[in-house]
Order: structure tokens, then C-alpha cells, then sequence
């Protein structure tokens, strides 16, 4: 009996790691990150889902993540096998490549940022409701615009 508990939590931890989705209903989420300023650096998206949604829109608690070299313009970024759900969705463009959003003593940021749904983002970042997206058993397409 041990052992078989033990082959059950290893195989979880692989399933989790490789981020392989045993669920029944998994659907498609693209994000379209529009307004990227410029080739430098990286751009980061994350999904957070709505069990954190608390701790949105901080990176240790998202649900999954992506990230591309920069492209000025418009970049596409597709999470697959994503449970259905609510998930909020976040991005910003890492200009110097630190694996960071730079901001100043205030929590204002030097580099991009965005949230789903383009909320007003005058008075710090945008609520989990006002950035998420329904995802079901189909695939589903948002859009993101970066604001510098």
C-alpha cells in the first residue's frame, strides 16, 4: 500500500511539473498583448485563476505563465488546456531583461504593463474582476493593450 501511494504522488508531481491537465473540460485561452513599444527585452503574461484571486495580480500566486522576446506591435500568447473557469490575465514588458517589473519607491512602473479587458489602472492595479476572462470548453480570445 505504501509504495502504491508513493508511485500516485510521484506521478502528480510529474503530471504538475510538465504542466500536462488531467481535467475533463480544458479549453484554449489566446491573449493578444497589443501596443508592445519596442523589440528589447521580454514580455511577460501571467493567469491567475480565481482560487488566488486575493493576491492578483502578483506573480508567485498565478495560475500559469508565458513569455516571448518583445516584438513592437502586437504579440499572441496561447495557453492551452486550461480547466474552465475564471481566470485574470496580466502582462508587462521587461525593457532590460531582469525577469522584473521595475517601478519606483511608489509601486509606479518604469516599464509596460496591461491587464485584460484594458481596466483604468489610475489607482494602482486592476481588481481580479475587472481583468478576468470566462473560459469554458471552447477557445477563447482577449485582448491586452500595454500602457507605458
Amino acid at each position: 500500500m505504501p509504495r502504491m501511494l508513493l508511485v500516485t504522488i510521484a506521478t502528480s508531481g510529474f503530471l504538475f511539473l510538465t504542466g500536462l491537465s488531467v481535467t475533463a473540460a480544458a479549453a484554449e485561452l489566446a491573449i493578444e498583448v497589443r501596443g508592445v513599444r519596442s523589440d528589447t527585452g521580454r514580455i511577460y503574461v501571467a493567469v491567475h485563476d480565481s482560487r488566488n484571486s486575493s493576491s492578483f495580480p502578483y506573480a508567485e500566486d498565478m495560475f500559469a505563465g508565458l513569455q516571448q522576446e518583445a516584438r513592437k506591435g502586437t504579440m499572441r500568447f496561447v495557453f492551452h488546456d486550461l480547466p474552465a473557469g475564471r481566470y485574470a490575465l496580466s502582462a508587462f514588458h521587461d525593457e532590460n531583461d531582469n525577469a522584473a517589473l521595475d517601478a519606483d519607491a511608489l509601486g509606479i512602473p518604469h516599464e509596460g504593463f496591461g491587464f485584460a479587458n484594458d481596466p483604468p489602472s489610475d489607482n494602482g492595479p486592476a481588481s481580479f474582476e475587472a481583468a478576468s476572462v470566462s473560459v469554458g470548453d471552447g477557445p477563447v480570445t482577449t485582448v491586452l493593450t500595454m500602457s507605458y
